[in-house]
């Protein structure tokens, strides 16, 4: 046996090992891919198609003309309701705050906002409740998908719609949720 051959052999495992190696991981993506799809994320609230919220009528409770454009830079928390502010609204507006505060150092990059479906101004009660959240005033329709006075809609700060949530969800998932938005986005806002 000359030096050649017998150095062969482990030249021969060395080599195999390599060429498992390199191929495992691309053989093992490939089983996986095939055979095993993860279900991928799923949201808590209703996903939205993005697209810019188009432009509708409304004032700032002092009467001054607004726009959701006046608040672009901001996330926004919208609940609709009209401003006779029964119980489900109150509680609306008390979970809005509840979300944005829950946020922490993040809390900043939210802006609450109350739109006032009927275009009449609120009780002193119920802008009590609101508890310095923006009160717009509208006039006419509002061109955001689903039952409007059921949910609570998240804006980016482009002014597009991203997120619907009922009012009757887990608001410890809603900030959870919301927070994940946040902390994955924070170059927008």
């Amino acid at each position: 046996m000359t030096a050649a051959t017998a150095n062969t052999a482990p030249n021969r495992r060395i080599m195999l090992v390599m060429l498992v190696i390199t191929l495992a991981p691309v053989l093992i993506s490939s089983l996986l891919y095939f055979f095993w799809k993860p279900q991928g994320g799923h949201s808590y609230g209703e996903l939205l198609q993005t697209k810019p919220v188009p432009a509708f009528a409304m004032t700032a409770a002092d009467g001054k003309p607004a726009a959701l454009g006046d608040f672009k830079g901001k996330w926004l928390l919208l609940a609709v309701d009209d401003a006779a502010c029964a119980q489900a609204c109150l509680d609306a507006l008390h979970a809005l705050r509840q979300i944005r505060v829950a946020q922490g150092a993040d809390m900043e990059r939210i802006r609450r906002v109350w739109l006032v479906a009927d275009g009449v101004a609120p009780a002193p009660a119920a802008t009590t409740a609101a508890d310095g959240a923006d009160i717009c005033l509208v006039h006419g329709a509002i061109p955001l998908p689903g039952d409007l006075r059921s949910g609570i809609y998240l804006i980016d700060p482009l002014g597009n719609q991203v997120m619907r949530y009922g009012r009757e969800q887990d608001h410890g998932k809603v900030i959870k949720e919301i927070n994940r938005i946040l902390k994955n986005n924070e170059a927008l806002g």
